[in-house]
């Protein structure tokens, strides 16, 4: 099977009708039914049923339509991805989440700088916005690239490359009931006001929906900045819930001096988010990959504060 059969077989099966199929692609309708026929004898089965002038799909060619047209559709904007990538220069819209500031991406300022340094042609816009506006931008395709905290969540539009990642733990303070425990279950974080960077359905939805299934209701509030939400943790007022583990031997860090305590099953990942229907998401990926290199790599490797 070549594109060209597909792209043919594609029209004419939109259209069912072979003379207007044929004035849409540019060919006469004798080419068309030659290249339709041709595909049909390598294939083995009809593909169309013409009764009293009336075009329809086959099983056959019903089941080629679906197998084939995300495919062909996709191609087409890679092709364009790539005609545009290489003969232009590409801007990419990045949004960073403030809550990942300034803690769980250390050293992003010269990781940026070298990104630009290799790929010249490629221009980052950056902003920054909260976990829950990054998840929306993303899921309406507003950016190309969306950079935040989350729990890994299956986005089907949407490639997702983590940076780093880490089990979930809860940091307290002194006063605090969970203040010392190792390790903490969903019946008792019911018991203390959490705080968190973004809303759960959102960046958390594993841990979001195992609460909705079990009837677990939580005192959590939104604080997306980082500092806030360090403050409030420190002094007992609230537990913070969208912590990283403190490990010396794991990748990432998080706020510094606040016992933690893990809850067994989560991970979080600083995730770099592209969704696949921008015009620039090979670009944006690639940006993604790179990012997720240097955060590998030991020298981007930050100590934990005590």
């Amino acid at each position: 099977m070549e594109l060209t059969q597909l792209r043919h077989f594609l029209k004419a099966a939109q259209i069912l009708n072979y003379t207007r199929a044929a004035e849409e692609l540019f060919t006469s309708r004798q080419a068309l039914c030659h290249t339709l026929g041709n595909l049909e004898k390598e294939l083995g089965q009809p593909l169309f049923s013409n009764e009293r002038n009336h075009l329809s799909l086959t099983e056959y060619g019903e089941y080629l339509l679906h197998a084939f047209r995300d495919l062909v559709a996709d191609f087409d904007r890679t092709e364009a991805d790539v005609n545009r990538f290489f003969h232009q220069s590409v801007t990419l819209h990045v949004s960073f989440a403030v809550s990942l500031f300034p803690f769980h991406l250390p050293n992003i300022d010269p990781i940026l700088q070298e990104f630009s340094a290799r790929h010249p042609h490629v221009l980052l816009n950056i902003d920054r916005r909260t976990p829950d506006e990054i998840v929306d931008e993303v899921e309406c395709g507003a950016v190309d690239c969306g950079i935040l905290l989350q729990m890994p969540t299956l986005r089907p539009d949407c490639s997702a490359t983590p940076l780093r990642t880490s089990d979930v733990a809860v940091g307290s303070g002194p006063n605090s009931p969970l203040y010392g425990k190792k390790v903490l279950t969903l019946e008792e974080l019911s018991t203390v006001r959490l705080i968190g960077m973004g809303s759960l359905d959102k960046i958390a939805n594993p841990f979001w929906e195992d609460c909705r299934r079990t009837g677990l209701v939580l005192n959590y509030t939104v604080v997306p900045n980082a500092v806030d939400a360090l403050y409030q943790i420190r002094n007992s007022l609230a537990s913070g819930f969208n912590t990283f583990l403190n490990d010396p031997n794991a990748l990432p860090v998080s706020h510094p001096a606040v016992p933690k305590a893990l809850l067994p099953g989560y991970t979080w990942e600083v995730a770099a988010l592209c969704p696949k229907n921008r015009p620039n998401f090979h670009a944006a990926h690639l940006f993604a990959v790179f990012l997720q290199e240097k955060y590998r790599s030991e020298t981007y490797q930050a100590e934990e504060v005590e």
